[in-house]
């Protein structure tokens, strides 16, 4: 009869216990206090627990029927360690470990360690899965292939995407069909070309030096204000010689224009001969659409600008922009004039180009292209072949020191598709 007493005054307690349980009470020492484990039955061989009592002799656990025990009885009492509690194990990378939600970076996607409903204790990750602009399959693919060119991952392009690099370091819109009607202009000059020509060593005062775009698809704009600059310097026989910014045309050429995200050469060359450019100390490029500060046709003058070179007080224009298509007529036109602006298509591997001389290699996305303008600064030859030596506008690390050849001749990437040509509106007792 006491035996029953005990055990339903156990069972009122457990229930009572159950309905007042905290988190973390079964951890707490009872048996492990005095380290007290009894013999048989000993009602004061126990521990309160809540509004009950535990108990640390051999008759708490009868054939596990009933059990009054303190939590920690069959740990300290009968040497039972019990097994870690079960946990969700983190996930993996190389060898760092991650809890869930958090998250790491996999080039351009990033990934987050979630949970795995396959796998109750475990997690996996969940990865974006857009296309990288930096590839290894890209680089790996072109040195085995052995096209005459070399390939490599920069630093300054790894973490982007793919799809922001044509939007962002490209920027030419598709031409329209007029402009692609225009007659390109026929030289038909029966002379000698020389197998190298550049013009930095031609005009070694002259030529304006590489800009880095940023990210910002502005490099029509930025091909135009060099061009520009060196046609000045050149046509003028060095007396106008400055450099031409491209905020001119970043800015103040808004209209049919996307700035950042893109313009269109004919626009921006028709702004250039009818309003004019400035020059860089007057208005710094900056890589993003600023608020134009200068009234329309103004001059350097009425604009708050200091005239980089003597006795010129408008802006800096140019005569209407001529087509070229033919090699030797580009050859001709970049000996005479100087510099030539060149529209090309770019995919993903021209983004891992090192040096060398480029041509299209099969690897990489090619779903993704751009139309891209490049300022031809000359053309040369050697034993793999004939070349074009063109100006990019993504800064001097990368390339040939912000240059780089490419196959000339066959129209590789469509560079020789469409070139502009243009004449500079240099003081006419300058005019070389």
């Amino acid at each position: 009869m006491e035996n029953i007493t005990r055990l339903l005054f156990l069972f009122a307690a457990l229930s009572a216990a159950a309905a007042y349980w905290r988190p973390g009470l079964e951890n707490q020492p009872y048996c492990a206090i005095d380290n007290r484990c009894c013999k048989n039955r000993e009602d004061d061989c126990s521990h309160r627990i809540l509004d009950t009592i535990c108990y640390c002799d051999e008759f708490c656990n009868r054939s596990r029927t009933h059990d009054d025990c303190c939590p920690d009885y069959e740990e300290v009492c009968l040497g039972i360690v019990p097994p870690p509690p079960l946990t969700r194990q983190p996930c993996r990378h190389h060898n760092d470990f991650y809890e869930i939600g958090d998250k790491r970076q996999d080039n351009c996607n990033t990934c987050q360690c979630i949970a795995d409903e396959n796998n109750p204790n475990g997690g996996r990750w969940s990865c974006e899965k857009d296309e990288c602009l930096m590839s290894d399959e890209v680089v790996n693919g072109v040195s085995r292939a052995g096209l005459g060119w070399r390939a490599r991952n920069y630093t300054q392009f790894y973490g982007k995407k793919l799809q922001d690099g044509i939007k962002f370091k490209l920027g030419t819109l598709p031409l329209t069909a007029e402009t692609q009607r225009m007659v390109p202009i026929r030289y038909e000059k029966d002379i000698a070309y020389p197998n190298n020509f550049d013009s930095r060593t031609r005009w070694p005062q002259f030529i304006s030096p590489i800009v880095d775009q940023g990210w910002c698809g502005s490099d029509w704009a930025v091909s135009i204000a060099s061009i520009a600059s060196d046609r000045f310097a050149i046509q003028s026989n060095g007396a106008e010689r400055m450099i031409l910014s491209p905020q001119s045309l970043l800015s103040c050429n808004r209209r049919q224009q996307k700035g950042c995200e893109g313009g269109h050469i004919d626009v921006a060359w028709n702004f250039a001969r009818n309003e004019g450019l400035l020059d860089e100390e007057c208005f710094p490029y900056t890589a993003n659409v600023t608020r134009c500060p200068f009234k329309p046709r103004g001059s350097l003058i009425q604009d708050g600008c200091r005239p980089a070179v003597r006795r010129r007080t408008s802006r800096y224009k140019v005569g209407p922009p001529g087509r070229l298509d033919k090699e030797q007529d580009i050859m001709f036109d970049i000996m005479e004039s100087g510099p030539v602006q060149a529209v090309m298509t770019v995919y993903q591997d021209f983004f891992h180009y090192q040096d060398g001389i480029y041509r299209r290699s099969p690897y990489g996305n090619n779903r993704y292209q751009g139309l891209h303008s490049v300022r031809i600064v000359g053309w040369g030859e050697d034993y793999q072949g004939k070349y074009w030596i063109v100006a990019n506008s993504w800064g001097r690390e990368w390339g040939e020191n912000g240059y780089f050849r490419i196959a000339r001749g066959d129209n590789e990437s469509g560079i020789e598709s469409f070139i502009v040509t243009v004449l500079a509106d240099v003081t006419e007792a300058q005019r070389k």
